[in-house]
């Protein structure tokens, strides 16, 4: 038998669960003959009892081990419903670091490009910008491919998204390395051109990116719910050039919401694994 609560939410949950039955402490203690000042303690979260004590108080109060893995099921998982799950726990660690790592490439190369853009200054030779969009376009490929492979049910509208949307990735790539080696040398109306080319593809492929969280979004929970609007926003905003700031706060918020989620997903998965047997 694996303990599923630790102390202080055990305490919490006998004392919440004795006061709705309108019982008191003296008279719990009638029913599963423990003294009253271990349950004092319990309730306080001072000790942790042994299984067979949290046994006999949960069977006075009518519960049972089961219904505090079904509570603990609940609050482990408060982002989504059953129909968004990983295939694996594991998977969920995994696109969790993934994208740490991918946001750790993507925040320097934004300010290499801001600088370049607004200062016509280059902190990066063309070769090193090129090894960091490489570095990019492989992080942001593994990180929204990986997430879309450990869904267990994916729609054909969420994958055919996902793959648009890295398609549209490496098309703004290109236009952003050919912006960036002539950035010092012109500020012709090709480099205007390319420069607004690859924040509208960028935008674009935001926005496409937010369809299948908006189709899903009463699935989620809280804050979660927001994902696909937040992406809305952060699109609009890159493809009007001018909101850009906006855009690269809203797409940095939708990622690490995302990586949040994925990490949430991999606790409870993890808690799936430790009911009573």
């Amino acid at each position: 038998m694996k303990e599923i609560m630790k102390q202080p939410q055990l305490g919490d949950y006998i004392a919440r669960l004795r006061k709705e039955q309108g019982l008191t402490q003296e008279e719990l203690v009638e029913r599963c003959n423990i003294n009253v000042r271990t349950i004092q303690r319990i309730e306080a979260g001072d000790v942790t009892p042994r299984s067979y004590t949290i046994k006999n108080i949960l069977e006075a109060l009518g519960s049972s081990f089961e219904d505090i893995s079904k509570k603990i099921k609940r609050e482990v998982q408060p982002i989504v419903t059953d129909n968004i799950q990983f295939k694996r726990a594991s998977n969920g660690l995994l696109i969790g670091i993934l994208g740490i790592l991918y946001i750790l490439i993507s925040i320097p190369i934004a300010y290499y490009e801001i600088s370049a853009s607004l200062l016509n200054m280059k902190l990066l030779t063309t070769g090193e910008y090129m090894i960091g969009l490489i570095m990019y376009l492989g992080l942001i490929t593994s990180f929204y491919l990986t997430f879309l492979l450990s869904i267990k049910e994916r729609s054909p509208v969420m994958i055919a998204c996902v793959i648009i949307f890295l398609f549209l990735e490496i098309l703004g790539l290109i236009a952003r390395f050919s912006w960036y080696k002539d950035t010092l040398y012109s500020f012709s109306k090709m480099q205007t051109g390319l420069a607004f080319m690859f924040q509208i593809i960028y935008g674009l492929s935001l926005v496409i990116l937010a369809i299948p969280f908006l189709i899903k979004r009463k699935q989620f929970h809280g804050v979660f719910k927001n994902l696909g609007i937040i992406l809305i926003v952060g699109g609009i905003s890159h493809a009007t050039f001018l909101l850009f700031p906006i855009g690269i706060i809203a797409t940095l918020l939708f990622e690490i919401l995302l990586i949040v989620m994925s990490f949430q997903l991999y606790q409870s998965g993890k808690t799936d694994t430790n009911d009573f047997n």
